[in-house]
């Protein structure tokens, strides 16, 4: 179990720099709406993933009239500390551990782990299939011996691919070259679409436990439907290359696969209610530490404005439920200190404030 015990931030969205360090377990950070409370989450969550949990691109985690951003964190494991470092200058990524920088960042990823509770984790119910597919992809990269390196492959090969395709105007395609191309995305696309069918497998029994849990509802039933794009994608490319020249793009693979999210066969998109898509979230989000957990992976849980996010009863529940599993670290994010000690303090022994 790696716990976080101090980070500094220097240019980094509204720091010019500051340093924060952390003695307890869990921490409530609080501060006025604005201040930064959810940039120190997201800041901690860079440590863990190479990349920040709300922007896509790195320039934008740049303070206004700078060049770049540091991040450093010091974690413990056990009884060793070690150094982690991030440093984006010039349109330039390093990523260090121990002050020894990595030859590629993505060997950072599954060294030091964390799960966000965000509001706007709302994607990943009602949402385009983008955001479940990061979700369901985030832990079985952690989960997963070689899930995450064959995923970079084929969505490298999926870029290439469709590079080409948008190049050809009217010539004919290089039938090799694209076979070529489809015989890999065929090949890493069916190891993770078993990994994937293997996940939403198991799945369902943690979200329908935590789902009664924190709803207090034993009654509604959630299911979750893994909806594949092609069963066969090596057949898929085979038989619809025609198409997929006048396209332009691969029209079939798991880069295109999405769930489905039902409470009583009723689909959480479009007829759940916002309680009901709040607790499924929640559950989604417990499962995915039961599931690491089992994995032996303790992670660091950020929650970000989860007083705004839930009502009194299921934020109770959520509380209680933390009390009971593993995890390295609790971040919460909040306004009111009060209100953090009112929900907190009967359940954790020892509760850190940090006021921004």
């Amino acid at each position: 179990m790696s716990t976080l015990e101090s980070i500094t931030l220097t240019q980094f969205r509204n720091f010019p720099h500051a340093r924060f360090s952390f003695r307890e377990k869990i921490v409530g950070i609080t501060g006025l709406n604005g201040i930064g409370k959810t940039n120190l989450l997201d800041a901690i969550y860079y440590l863990c993933f190479t990349k920040s949990y709300f922007q896509s691109r790195d320039k934008y985690n740049v303070q206004h009239h700078q060049n770049g951003f540091r991040i450093s964190g010091i974690f413990m494991n056990g009884q060793s500390p070690e150094e982690v470092t991030c440093v984006w200058k010039d349109g330039k990524k390093t990523f260090s551990s121990g002050k020894v920088p990595y030859e590629k960042i993505s060997e950072h990823i599954g060294k030091y782990s964390a799960v966000m509770i965000a509001p706007d984790d709302s994607d990943i119910i009602t949402g385009s299939g983008e955001y479940r597919r990061k979700f369901f992809d985030g832990i079985l990269c952690l989960k997963e011996a070689g899930y995450l390196e064959l995923l970079l492959h084929y969505n490298k090969v999926l870029q290439q691919k469709n590079a080409y395709l948008k190049m050809q105007y009217g010539s004919a395609p290089d039938h090799n070259l694209l076979n070529i191309y489809d015989a890999q995305l065929a090949a890493h696309g069916a190891f993770l679409i078993e990994k994937r069918m293997h996940l939403t497998s198991r799945l369902p029994e943690w979200v329908s436990h935590f789902y009664r849990q924190v709803s207090s509802n034993t009654e509604e039933a959630p299911r979750i439907a893994y909806e594949l794009n092609t069963t066969d994608p090596a057949a898929s490319y085979r038989n619809g290359r025609q198409r997929e020249t006048e396209a332009k793009r691969t029209l079939w693979g798991p880069h295109l696969d999405d769930w489905s999210f039902f409470i009583n066969d009723s689909h959480c998109k479009a007829h759940a209610s916002q309680g009901q898509k709040k607790s499924f979230l929640i559950s989604l989000k417990l499962s995915q530490i039961e599931l690491l957990s089992q994995s032996d992976i303790q992670p660091i849980l950020l929650l970000d404005d989860i007083f705004e996010k839930l009502d009194p009863v299921r934020l109770r529940n959520l509380f209680n439920l933390l009390q009971q599993q593993r995890f390295a670290q609790i971040f919460m994010t909040h306004t009111n200190a009060e209100d953090i000690m009112k929900f907190t303090k009967d359940i954790f022994k020892d509760i850190q404030i940090e006021a921004l």
